[in-house]
């Protein structure tokens, strides 16, 4: 089987390149660069313009590449796999319903600099709500990159480039996680620790059953 140089190197161009401008380094260095104000102001919404952009880019080297088809399974095994990935897909929206959208992607810092001429909030002019422990977030620390994996994971359908792209999309995803661990433990501290005690790190179906477990017991104790 021919290894597809292309699509190893779009994908690791994308995770270098989006792991760089989200890292708290260069958001310091760009910060010194541009002065707080303008960062706070228009960062986000540059950063998600970029991440689309370069997103695109990759994608579009991939999907260009030739592919030859390994395994095209039956019905009955890509009928649940692409279940499995609707499951993710439900779990990346309830992993973003706390979560500030016009925030979240940039818009609203740079509008209200706009109207305003004033800016808030940290590095990246996001306002700090605390550490969110609900929803999608009391089953697994890291709903997001899980529902990544789930989405790329069961891709029923495999062939050369699909496998080598769900192989660096969960290999980034895992890694992820680990990045983000130590960032919410310098944010947070005990109160992660805690967190981290309670719910797991990306097993969801162990966090399902914790969920369930503390729900009887509470029922019980009401009783």
């Amino acid at each position: 089987m021919a290894i597809n140089w292309p699509i190893i190197i779009a994908f690791i161009s994308f995770a270098c390149l989006h792991s760089l401008t989200v890292s708290r380094a260069f958001k310091k260095l760009m910060s010194r660069i541009i002065g707080e104000t303008v960062m706070r102001a228009y960062y986000r919404l540059a950063f998600t313009v970029f991440s689309a952009l370069i997103t695109l880019a990759a994608f579009y080297v991939i999907v260009i590449q030739p592919d030859t088809v390994l395994f095209r399974p039956p019905v009955y095994v890509s009928l649940p796999a692409r279940l499995l990935q609707a499951v993710g897909i439900l779990i990346f929206l309830a992993a973003l319903k706390p979560v500030n959208r016009r925030a979240f992607t940039g818009i609203r810092q740079a509008m209200d600099y706009l109207h305003s001429g004033r800016t808030s909030g940290d590095i990246e002019g996001i306002e700090n709500t605390g550490l969110v422990t609900s929803g999608a977030y009391g089953l697994v620390r890291h709903p997001m990159y899980v529902a990544g994996i789930f989405v790329f994971l069961f891709e029923p359908a495999i062939t050369i480039n699909s496998l080598e792209l769900r192989i660096l999309a969960c290999t980034y995803f895992v890694f992820g996680m680990f990045i983000e661990e130590r960032r919410f433990m310098q944010d947070f501290g005990e109160a992660y620790r805690a967190y981290r005690e309670n719910v797991p790190m990306f097993n969801i179906v162990a966090g399902i059953f914790r969920k369930l477990k503390k729900a009887d017991s509470s029922a019980n104790a009401s009783e």
